[in-house]
């Protein structure tokens, strides 16, 4: 592109990847630099070469091996403004009554650094700084106490976004080694993305196995895959479930692959095997919703010739336990079938509320049918633990 331009042009050019290395320094831009440069950013019109030379338009976000000035777009900016002239002044317009920051983020707009967003304009530029403070409040208020509700949502809503308005998450491109080396460490989206998800938002299992009364909740092995067939070939415990019965075979290869470690990174599931009198009755599981650990979803499965035992309810009680006890969420959802008798009143005997009744919602093998969601905050646990605490310790106690 910058091999057939006049004399001005290569001057110009000169002058730009001059004052590129002034900026970011003299570092290394290896390959995949260069590719993630090619994929996210545009070349230099040379036309903008003049104005970027003389400081009207921004500096390259990335200068390639072979020279060549990688510029963000722009051009809704410059359409919005006018064109080049206009710029400066409608750029600064977004921070009224602020001269201060309006000249400082002008300055860094011009220098080319804003390269961690997807988006280049004055409205990114500010909700930026506007979700990293929001994000650093959060933190600091989570690092008091991890259970802390407004800083889980507000985190949540920092890094993932809100209804209609973006987060961190979509905001931040994921920058490059060379991005590492020239800012001198992490990037924004390193520090304000990945870490804050590894610290609050990648869910660590219990502990197990864990135990209550009569049964042992633990990891799924190969030797369950007999009595899990057994289950699955049955059309009972199949009837509300979203998949249809499964041979010896497929309930195996699925036992396999269940036994397999987890792969690296967020678990964002925890499914358990019920152990009654040391063989498998069904399985319990918990979802996580989002990015943040602040609301989960359960479910439960009992094998039939298990049913009519109370084992159901008590491994859900204890799932309820973890969840808020262990992985803090503020509140926990169960999904399911509304012909599911069954389910709905173990749902009610754990205290969960029935939020809704969906019509016809979803296609269950060849059915449109309707489905209930349930409830509970953990305040309200709290609340029905306590009670039942005050209960049982007031059994027995003489009168008077």
């Amino acid at each position: 592109m910058f091999d057939r331009v006049g004399d001005d042009a290569l001057r110009d050019l000169q002058i730009v990847r001059d004052r590129f290395r002034e900026v970011n320094g003299e570092h290394p831009m290896t390959e995949a630099d260069d590719a993630y440069a090619r994929e996210h950013f545009t070349p230099a019109p040379p036309e903008h070469l003049g104005d970027i030379a003389a400081g009207r338009l921004p500096l390259p976000a990335y200068v390639l091996n072979d020279g060549t000035p990688m510029v963000a777009d722009i051009g809704d900016c410059l359409g919005a403004a006018g064109g080049v002239a206009g710029l400066h002044d409608w750029f600064v317009e977004f921070w009224p009554g602020d001269p201060a920051t309006a000249d400082f983020e002008w300055d860094t707009f011009l220098s080319g650094q804003y390269v961690c967003l997807r988006v280049l304009d004055p409205i990114s530029i500010r909700r930026r700084a506007v979700l990293i403070e929001q994000a650093r409040a959060a933190v600091d208020a989570l690092r008091i106490d991890a259970r802390d509700e407004l800083a889980q949502g507000s985190l949540a809503e920092a890094v993932d976004g809100g209804l209609a308005s973006p987060g961190l998450d979509e905001l931040l491109l994921p920058m490059t080694a060379f991005d590492r080396l020239r800012f001198g460490g992490p990037t924004v989206r390193d520090l304000w993305v990945e870490t804050v998800r590894a610290e609050f938002h990648d869910p660590q299992p219990p502990p197990l196995p864990l135990h209550t009364e009569r049964l042992t909740l633990r990891m799924v092995v190969l030797e369950d895959a007999p009595v899990r067939a057994r289950a699955w070939e049955h059309p009972d415990f199949v009837r509300y479930l979203l998949h249809p019965e499964r041979s010896a075979a497929e309930t195996t290869f699925e036992t396999y692959r269940h036994c397999q470690p987890p792969p690296v990174g967020p678990q964002r599931f925890l499914g358990l095997v019920m152990e009654h009198e040391g063989e498998p009755v069904g399985n319990v599981v918990l979802f996580f919703q989002g990015a943040g650990v602040s609301t989960a979803e359960m479910g439960w499965t009992l094998y039939p010739w298990a049913a009519g035992k109370g084992l159901a309810t008590e491994a859900a009680r204890e799932l309820l336990r973890v969840a808020f006890e262990h992985y803090g969420v503020r509140r926990v959802v169960a999904n399911l079938d509304a012909l599911n008798e069954r389910s709905a009143s173990l749902a009610e005997r754990l205290g969960m509320r029935r939020e809704s009744h969906k019509l016809a919602d979803f296609w269950s093998k060849g059915r449109w049918t309707d489905s209930y969601e349930y409830a509970i905050l953990r305040s309200e646990w709290e609340a029905q633990a306590s009670a039942a605490a005050t209960d049982e310790s007031g059994r027995g106690t003489p009168a008077g």
